[in-house]
């Protein structure tokens, strides 16, 4: 039998119809499995490692390194890591905490920190601040032989420790920031500091953690990020016996700053609350190294973002802005030793959407000064907690409570 051109023709065809939607198929496979491997690589470039075993860094007291030493800037590093891995004679790193007790009468501060403070090189050291209802103040500093931060699955454990007394400072977090506990054990000092987030980590440029896009330099020389803007705290606390409890509101952050605060810093207002649905966090901070002002505010409701402004240097924003100002009509006034003549009662926030007409605002009065301490020759560093009350221009206004901190100049 002959075959017919015609049926061959049709065969062939049939057979190249086949052998292409084969190819067409096997091409695009071959751009599904591409596309899925870079949407791989995007997320994993985009997203913070998180340790599958334990990693430590131990530093001890007084070593050093001569020359520049490294500092941490990736957006993506896990907040809580050390930042840097060896210490010069100027470089420093800090775990800051605070709070503010539910009557707005007792306060809290504490920081941890490795690297040159006070005239120290390579200290490992602790301040604790204490402020009761009464206006009695306590603070103690520590300097130890180490301290090491362990970062495991799930959470990070910072230690400082003096070997011969046993004596130990030691902070505990969740790798989401949503439980911190601090434990003190030493001979004067022990109890605990525990801190529950009620609003999440941020960068300067109020973007949530973790962000590509955050950026931890605030100004120069200067980083800062935010753990804890605001979370609830419960204090537990006993200093030679005599016990010291609240619960109230507080927060934590982190810097690290290749030179002393007293030498990169001119001035600063910082503060933090929770009043009503809203929590907040603002910086307004003035460098010595180029003399221009930085600025952060952040506002959050029921822990979403809602309002978010960062100047920096001659920056501006054309959509959104806020204002620090000082107060002078309240019942408290907050002066460093060197500045008795100070009228400053508390601070007055505005924060303003210029698309939405949305303005806020909020007034903090001074309740109780928690610590004041020498920066340098030329400034002081003071702690403060306070009330606070406010909400949307035109809206329902609520009262809270407010911590936070200033260096002046003296």
């Amino acid at each position: 039998m002959m075959n017919s051109p015609i049926l061959n023709l049709t065969i062939a065809k049939s057979i190249l119809d086949i052998i292409f939607k084969a190819l067409l198929q096997n091409v695009k496979m071959k751009l599904l499995l591409g596309l899925l491997g870079l949407i791989t690589l995007i997320s994993s470039l985009a997203l913070p490692s998180h340790p599958t075993t334990c990693s430590t860094s131990k530093i001890l007291n007084g070593v050093l390194v001569n020359g520049s030493v490294p500092m941490g800037g990736n957006p993506l590093t896990p907040f809580d890591s050390p930042m840097l891995s060896t210490f010069n004679s100027t470089s420093v790193e800090d775990w800051s905490f605070d709070g503010v007790s539910s009557s707005s009468q007792s306060g809290l501060s504490i920081t941890l920190s490795r690297g040159t403070t006070a005239g120290h090189p390579g200290a490992q050291r602790a301040i604790l601040a204490i402020a009761w209802p009464d206006g009695t103040h306590y603070i103690n500093l520590t300097y130890f032989d180490e301290s090491t931060i362990t970062i495991c699955p799930g959470t990070i454990t910072g230690t400082w420790k003096n070997n011969i007394s046993g004596d130990s400072w030691i902070f505990q977090a969740s790798d989401d920031y949503k439980h911190t506990l601090v434990t003190i054990d030493s001979a004067a000092v022990k109890g605990t500091y525990k801190l529950t987030s009620i609003s999440p980590p941020l960068y300067p440029n109020g973007l949530q953690y973790p962000n590509e896009n955050g950026d931890p330099l605030f100004a120069p020389l200067l980083y800062w990020v935010e753990n804890v803007p605001v979370g609830i705290v419960e204090v537990n606390i006993t200093i030679n016996g005599i016990p010291f409890v609240f619960h109230g509101i507080g927060g934590r952050e982190r810097n690290w700053n290749s030179k002393p605060w007293g030498e990169i810093s001119s001035s600063w207002d910082m503060a933090r609350g929770s009043v009503g649905p809203y929590t907040f966090i603002a910086w307004s901070y003035i460098s010595n190294i180029d003399r221009k002002t930085y600025f952060s505010m952040v506002l959050m409701k029921f822990g979403k973002v809602i309002f978010k402004t960062q100047i920096g240097g001659n920056e501006t924003s054309a959509k959104r802005y806020g204002v620090i100002s000082s107060k002078t009509d309240g019942n408290v006034n907050l002066f460093s030793p060197g500045m008795t003549n100070s009228r400053s009662t508390g601070y007055s926030f505005e924060m303003v959407t210029l698309g939405t007409g949305e303005r806020w605002k909020f007034e903090i009065d001074f309740t109780k000064s928690v610590y004041w301490f020498p920066a340098s020759k030329t400034a002081s560093i003071g702690g403060f907690v306070g009330s606070v009350s406010g909400g949307l221009v035109g809206g329902k206004q609520y009262v809270g409570l407010s911590s936070g901190n200033l260096q002046e100049l003296i």
